[in-house]
C-alpha cells in the first residue's frame, strides 16, 4: 500500500467517527439502489476539518507557513485558473469544470483533488466545489466523514432533490463539497443521463467564480470516468512517479478525446526539487 493509500485510510478511519447524529432518509428506487439510507440535512450543517490531523497526514492545510507543498500546488492551479476564466490561450467551453483522474488506483488522483480544491479556495476572487464523483469508490467522501449524507448519485435518481440539499459547506468560506451519496449499479448509466447533462451545465454556469472539482475514478478501471470527462473543460491526470507504466498512462490517455484539454502531475516523486526554497515536504 502506498504512502498516499495508508494516509487516505487512516484519515478515513478518523474521520468516518467524527459524523453527527442523523434521522434517516428512505432512498428512491429501493431495489436497485444498494446503499445504508442517506440523510438530508438543513443547509447549515457545517464539515468540520481537522487541520492538525490532515496536516500530519500530508494534506494541504490553510497555513501562514509557507512550504513546498503549498508552492507546488499554487504551480499546478495557476494555468488551470487562466483557462477556467477565458484567460488563456484559448477558450475553453466549461474550462471552469476540472476533472482529476489517473491511469490506475493509488496514484494518488484523491490526494491531488483535496489539495487542488484547497489551494484554490486560499484564492481572493474564486470559490470552489469539490465533487466526489468516484461513486464505487468514494475515498473523498470517507475522508471527509460525509458517507451518510445524500450526494451525487442521490440527486441524479431523484429530481425532486434540489441541488442545495446535497451541496455542504465547510470550514473554509470559499470551498463547499458534494459528497458521492448512494451507490447504485448503473452508476455509470446514471452519470451519461440528460439530468447529470442538466446538473454539470447548472453546476457550471450558476456562478460565474466558480470552479468545480470532480476526483473521479481511476481511467482504466471504471466506465464512469470517460462519462464525466464529457461533463468538463479541463482534464488532470494524475502519474506515479517511478511506478506506472508508460504504456498505462498512454491507454488511459487513449480513453480521452483528441480535443480534450488534458494536464499531467507526477506525484510521489523521490527526486530533489528544484523549488526547496520552502523546505521538503515528505
Amino acid at each position: 500500500m502506498s504512502s498516499i493509500e495508508k494516509a487516505i485510510d487512516r484519515q478515513s478511519k478518523i474521520s468516518s467517527g467524527s459524523a453527527s447524529e442523523h434521522k434517516e432518509r428512505r432512498e428512491p428506487d429501493a431495489e436497485s439502489h444498494h446503499s445504508q439510507d442517506k440523510v438530508k440535512e438543513p443547509n447549515e450543517f457545517i464539515c468540520h476539518l481537522d487541520f492538525a490531523e490532515f496536516a500530519k497526514q500530508g494534506f494541504l492545510v490553510p497555513s501562514e507557513e509557507r512550504n513546498n507543498i503549498a508552492e507546488e500546488y499554487r504551480q499546478i492551479k495557476r494555468p488551470l485558473l487562466l483557462n477556467a476564466f477565458g484567460k488563456g490561450a484559448v477558450p475553453i467551453e466549461r474550462g471552469n469544470m476540472v476533472m482529476v483522474t489517473s491511469s490506475l488506483p493509488g496514484e494518488g488522483k484523491t490526494f491531488t483533488s483535496f489539495n487542488l480544491a484547497m489551494s484554490m479556495a486560499m484564492e481572493m476572487d474564486n470559490t470552489v466545489l469539490l465533487i466526489d464523483s468516484d461513486v464505487v469508490k468514494p475515498s473523498l467522501t470517507n475522508i471527509l466523514g460525509l458517507s451518510d449524507r445524500v450526494g451525487l448519485i442521490d440527486i441524479l435518481l431523484d429530481s425532486s432533490i434540489d441541488l442545495a440539499d446535497i451541496i455542504v459547506a465547510t470550514d473554509i468560506p470559499r470551498l463547499k463539497v458534494i459528497p458521492a451519496g448512494g451507490t447504485h449499479h448503473h452508476s455509470t448509466e446514471l452519470l451519461a443521463s440528460e439530468q447529470m447533462n442538466r446538473l454539470a451545465a447548472e453546476l457550471s454556469e450558476r456562478y460565474p467564480d466558480r470552479i468545480v472539482i470532480f476526483d473521479a475514478p481511476p481511467l482504466l478501471v471504471a466506465s464512469e470516468t470517460s462519462v464525466i470527462a464529457h461533463q468538463v473543460g479541463q482534464i488532470l491526470m494524475v502519474v506515479e512517479a517511478a511506478n506506472t507504466p508508460q504504456a498505462m498512462v498512454k491507454e488511459a490517455l487513449a480513453k480521452l478525446d483528441d480535443d480534450d484539454v488534458v494536464g499531467m502531475i507526477l506525484n510521489k516523486s523521490h527526486q530533489p526539487s528544484q523549488r526547496d526554497y520552502y523546505g521538503g515536504y515528505y
